[in-house]
């Protein structure tokens, strides 16, 4: 519904992470992919931070590919040691939009959803955000390179999305980072 509503949107690149919201956006891009004869592309940022990154991003890869999806991994190769959030999603999206304009793509779809937001508003407001700071995420938006960010997700909870990951691919991961306050 959110893709049909941007004019001559026929490719994008999914941004995966593994978790269970990114898993379920690939396998409904996946079917949309078929039934609609859009050309979509799978891309996976392993910035190298926890030791076993590089492990976790090729079982993601595998997972995905037992639903005939191609996964890319892009390795981050720059240290990551201070402001570590930040500079980790600073990174990602550069390495992101490097690959959608290498595929061709304007479009970079990502599974930020409703539990995102309310997270972000809150984070937002304890840093002492101004009225403008604590709007919320915005459905479409530019990022570098003229890309544009797609989040198709923002009214759908986590619970949803876990339910549709699990039912795609039987099982969800769990990123060891989001334990970690």
């Amino acid at each position: 519904k959110i893709l049909s509503k941007i004019k001559n949107c026929k490719s994008f690149t999914v941004a995966v992470s593994g978790g269970p919201d990114s898993m379920a956006l690939s396998g409904l891009s996946s079917i949309l992919m078929n039934q609609e004869r859009y050309k979509v592309f799978f891309a996976l940022v392993d910035h190298g931070l926890r030791k076993n990154s590089g492990k976790e991003a090729k079982h993601v890869k595998k997972l995905l590919h037992s639903k005939d999806i191609k996964l890319e991994i892009l390795k981050n190769k720059k240290k990551i040691f201070k402001n570590i959030q930040k500079n980790a999603r600073d990174t990602r999206y550069e390495l992101l939009s490097t690959f959608c304009k290498k595929k061709r793509t304007k479009y970079l779809i990502t599974a930020h959803h409703e539990d995102d937001q309310i997270e972000t508003f809150f984070i937002r407001l304890s840093r002492g955000s101004g009225v403008e700071g604590l709007s919320s995420m915005r459905e479409n938006t530019k990022i570098k390179n003229g890309i544009n960010l797609v989040r198709p997700f923002l009214d759908v909870s986590k619970l949803e999305l876990n339910y549709v990951a699990k039912k795609i691919f039987r099982t969800i991961l769990r990123d060891p980072s989001n334990t970690n306050e």
